[in-house]
């Protein structure tokens, strides 16, 4: 796996993640906080080489949210991790750009490049550009 330093300098992004009332965060390339592939790059439909790209979750829908979350088990970080990052890096490395809560089907986005938030699974889900810190809980936040 590669180290914290080495996925930063290759820009991979902070983030966190809420699912079933459980807060996890993850550094991760911009293609895998796109939750809706299909529809941000509908070319990957015909790629047959890119089928099996986060595990075929390319929207990741209801039914597709087990294989999302096995896909990108390798990038979840840990707190102390984050901290790290917050501490020794750069802030445009070390901001919290995203925040998922798959319990609320909410996307919140600071990311300016591509409105991520627009490419969200299906019309149940809110997405809005805004600070992802408000929405994580004080007590996590006060550990990093």
């Amino acid at each position: 796996m590669k180290s914290i330093k080495q996925r930063l300098d290759e820009n991979y992004i902070l983030g966190c993640i809420k699912h079933k009332n459980k807060y996890q965060f993850y550094l991760m390339p911009i293609a895998w906080w796109i939750l809706n592939y299909e529809k941000y790059s509908p070319s990957i439909l015909q790629d047959i080489s890119r089928q099996n790209f986060r595990n075929g979750a390319l929207n990741v829908t209801d039914d597709k949210i087990n294989l999302f979350f096995t896909s990108i088990s390798e990038d979840q970080i840990s707190i102390s991790d984050v901290k790290s990052i917050i501490e020794n890096f750069t802030e445009e490395y070390s901001v919290i750009t995203f925040f998922i809560d798959f319990d609320k089907k909410e996307y919140i986005s600071i990311f300016d490049y591509i409105e991520v938030e627009t490419y969200l699974p299906d019309k149940t889900w809110l997405g809005k550009y805004g600070n992802p810190t408000d929405y994580i809980p004080v007590n996590i936040l006060d550990q990093i």
